[in-house]
């Protein structure tokens, strides 16, 4: 009984023993199952992940082809643009075409002008040289004649001494009454002429304060070119400005042509590695769905094991529910059995079968303890061999966990970067308000100078009004002046008719004689007024000369300035359109980040959605493995227990005999009990087989997906660096945005501009037009006038030559009259002598 009761102890230490290690066990396989559950959950993410990767990608060849199709847009753009440019070149080109036509034909006529006042003025000079010649031949001719006529008068005087000594006495009192009559006229004449003088020279006073207002005009016109002068130079210069900044512009496109162009090289590049990755992905997703196949497979295979071990507890329990009942039936018959073996202690051969069953029993119980040696060895294997995978499984989870830390570091730099470019596209923002601000202001100043431009083009039309009414004016002063110099003729001639008469009034001839030279002295001065006219004709003519080639060098400038604004036009505006189309990209690619942000955005969104499902499905996974493992322990409990009360009745059947039936039963449970344990080491061998086929394929998977993420890791620095380019190249736009915007605005004020200075242009050439018209009627007048003047001229001094030819005459005669009467006085005084000597 000592032997039995040591072997049983020694059994019990063994169960327990068997005991600990089997709860080591199931902590391992739990923290397996626990490992094998975060494993799956991984695998889970990476397929979401490829999912998400698979979607973006799938947007990103969407993106694609829209920017594919804008691109085409732009182009048919483009070519309308570019179509629409060279018709606007050659229409351009026509006008400027007719412009010089234009310029040609004012030219010709200019010189048309010039060469007919060149004429004029040379015929002048001939007129005025042979009007010389003339004088001087009759000077000579009128010294022949006086020397002919002494000769007459030397032969005459002795023929009609007697004759017009009778006639003198009458002649004498006709010429008396004449005289008279002459004298009247000739107070009444100097009256008239007096008032002549007054309106002459109030007409000279008036003609020195107009030339001053002229000169103070000229001045003010003077002026007012240079101050237009120094605009055209400021305006040449800013033009200059332009220009160099065009071709800044110019520059900072073909620089943006190049880099368009290495873009599109580069997109081809990740178009390839695209379709390599998506090719890569659909591997990976076919490959993912086989193994979520064996997956569920397996799943299903575990949930069948769990309801047949579900069926065989249930049975243990049963079964355990009737050993009690035996067990309490036994210790009743243990009772009794006692109770009778104490009366019969003789019974020997009960002994001896009970000795016999416990040596049976000693070798079960060994070759149970070898069995169990044998099982703890191949779990100790196991248990290694898990160890180690979940050594592995850690480390790989490790790297994937610094890998997953590395990723979002890089989505912070990128939201810091994404920051970075809202603040600076903010920046550009006050930029663009602050220089808009600027452009009004600088919008409204070209205004206010456009309106002083305006008013002093006025200012200057109502002086050229005024100058040409005082031109008219003067004209009519010089055409009443004429006409006083015509009436004075007439009258000069009907006295020098009535002067005809007068051969013996020498006082009358006297008077006559001065009253001629006043004529003549007012004859040279109207001659030296009219030649004073004729130099202020001809000076207004070469100052309206001089002021027309000024206006028209000035239209040459404006048209040179008006081609080379429309030629600016020209490339300002193929410039603006490349900057449109520069414009047109940025904000494909602004609307292309927009979505990458929105893309990241939703991809982060689905994330924290898939990570709070993964948490969900953990914690329920985790309630399922706890309720498992409660009902785990709750059977190894009831083993133990059930254990207990097996050792009890082997204790009880040292002493009966009926216990063997039980122990047989005992032992059949057992076999069954190490079936089932066999059967479950087969099936976890078969799982641990699998578990070590899925580790290396997740292996497999997270060297592809190490691999992947390495690529993208490269491709995410190639997209840092390209957001980077991109970054400064959305500067360099933001730059040019600006550039453009002001040049846009530029644009439109030289645009405002052209059309202001076309219409200006227009007026000017309808008031260039008109003024030369008039100019051309005041020339055609002037040059009448001067004809006529030349013609009145050419009369007077044809007058003045039969005048003082006439003069010249009336002097000889004066003389004969002189030398008769004094011839006469002398007869008087003889026949006066003889009188009184006789008387």
């Amino acid at each position: 009984m000592d032997r039995i009761c040591e072997e049983l102890d020694e059994a019990k230490a063994e169960i327990e023993k068997l005991k600990a290690d089997l709860r080591c066990k199931a902590g391992f396989s739990d923290n397996l199952k626990k490992a094998h559950g975060e494993q799956l959950i991984r695998t889970q993410e990476a397929c979401s992940k490829v999912e998400k990767q698979a979607q973006e990608l799938n947007a990103k060849e969407e993106e694609i082809s829209t920017v594919k199709r804008m691109c085409e847009d732009l182009q048919c753009s483009l070519n309308e643009k570019e179509s629409i440019i060279r018709r606007l070149s050659t229409a351009n080109d026509k006008l400027k075409v007719d412009c010089g036509e234009k310029y040609k034909k004012w030219e010709e006529e200019k010189r048309g002008l010039m060469s007919t006042l060149d004429e004029s003025n040379e015929k002048i000079m001939d007129q005025e040289q042979k009007i010389h010649v003339f004088m001087e031949e009759m000077e000579r001719y009128k010294g022949l004649l006086s020397a002919s006529q002494k000769k007459c008068l030397e032969v005459e005087k002795n023929d009609k001494a007697s004759i017009e000594m009778r006639e003198r006495d009458s002649m004498l009192l006709k010429l008396e009454e004449e005289s008279g009559k002459v004298e009247n006229q000739l107070k009444w004449k100097k009256e008239q002429f007096n008032h002549l003088e007054e309106a002459h020279e109030k007409l000279r006073y008036q003609f020195r304060e107009s030339k001053k207002e002229w000169e103070m005009e000229r001045s003010t016109l003077i002026d007012e070119i240079c101050s237009l002068q120094t605009r055209l130079d400021s305006q040449t210069r800013m033009s200059e400005d332009l220009e160099k900044r065009f071709r800044m512009c110019n520059e900072a496109l073909a620089h943006e042509e190049s880099r368009r162009k290495y873009l599109e090289v580069e997109v081809s590049e990740f178009k390839a590695r695209f379709e390599n990755v998506f090719t890569e992905f659909q591997d990976a997703k076919s490959q993912l769905e086989c193994l979520t196949t064996q997956k569920d497979i397996e799943i299903a295979a575990l949930r069948h094991s769990l309801v047949t071990k579900e069926t065989f507890y249930k049975e243990i329990e049963y079964k355990a529910g009737k050993l009690e009942q035996d067990n309490q039936e036994l210790l009743a018959s243990l009772k009794e059995l006692q109770e009778a073996g104490i009366r019969e202690l003789g019974n020997n051969s009960s002994l001896a079968k009970m000795q016999n069953k416990l040596k049976s029993l000693e070798q079960m119980h060994r070759n149970c303890s070898a069995n169990l040696k044998a099982k703890e060895s191949g779990w100790s294997s196991q248990l290694e061999k898990l160890t180690r995978e979940l050594d592995n499984c850690r480390s790989a989870l490790e790297s994937n966990e610094t890998v997953v830390k590395e990723l979002g570091m890089e989505l912070e730099n990128c939201h810091s970067v994404i920051m970075q470019l809202k603040l600076q596209n903010e920046e550009a923002s006050t930029m663009l308000l602050v220089l808009k601000s600027g452009i009004t202001e600088a919008q409204l100043n070209i205004r206010n100078d456009e309106t002083e431009v305006g008013l002093h083009e006025k200012e200057r039309g109502e002086d050229v009004s005024l100058l040409m009414r005082q031109l008219e004016t003067k004209n009519i002063a010089l055409a009443k002046a004429l006409t006083d110099c015509e009436e004075e003729r007439q009258k000069v001639a009907c006295l020098l008719k009535r002067v005809e008469c007068l051969d013996l009034v020498e006082e009358q001839r006297l008077l006559m004689q001065k009253e001629l030279e006043r004529y003549k002295d007012l004859l040279e001065e109207s001659s030296r007024c009219q030649l004073c006219f004729k130099k202020q004709a001809l000076q207004t003519e070469s100052d309206l000369k001089d002021k027309l080639a000024a206006v028209c060098d000035a239209l040459d400038v404006a048209n040179s300035e008006l081609a080379k604004e429309q030629q600016k036009v020209v490339s300002l505006s193929r410039r603006a359109k490349s900057l449109g189309l520069i414009e047109e990209k940025w904000l494909l690619m602004q609307k292309e980040l927009e979505k990458c942000k929105e893309v990241h955005g939703e991809s982060s969104r689905r994330q924290s959605r898939l990570e709070e499902r993964a948490f969900q499905i953990e914690n329920e996974l985790k309630m399922k493995y706890r309720e498992v493992f409660d009902k785990l322990d709750m059977a190894s409990s009831e083993l133990v227990e059930h254990r207990e009360k097996v050792e009890c009745l082997s204790r009880r059947v040292e002493l009966f005999d009926l216990v063997e039936e039980q122990q047989l039963l005992m032992q059949k449970e057992l076999e069954r009990y190490k079936e089932m344990v066999e059967e479950s080491s087969r099936k976890q061998l078969l799982i641990e087989m699998k578990a070590l086929d899925v580790e290396t394929d997740l292996k497999e998977k997270l060297r592809e997906v190490c691999d992947a993420l390495d690529t993208a890791k490269a491709e995410l620095a190639k997209g840092n660096k390209n957001t980077a380019s991109l970054s400064r190249r959305v500067q360099s736009l933001d730059l040019i945005e600006e550039k453009h915007l002001l040049m846009q605005k530029e644009l439109k004020k030289y645009k405002e501009m052209l059309d202001k200075e076309s219409r200006r242009q227009h007026s000017l050439e309808k008031q260039a037009f008109q003024k030369e018209n008039d100019l051309k009627e005041k020339l055609r007048e002037v040059s009448d006038e001067v004809h006529r003047l030349e013609s009145d001229s050419a009369a007077k001094i044809c007058e003045g030559h039969a005048v003082e030819f006439e003069l010249w005459i009336w002097k000889s005669i004066a003389h004969r009259l002189k030398d008769d009467l004094e011839e006469r006085q002398l007869l008087r005084h003889g026949s006066f002598s003889s009188f009184t000597s006789r008387s």
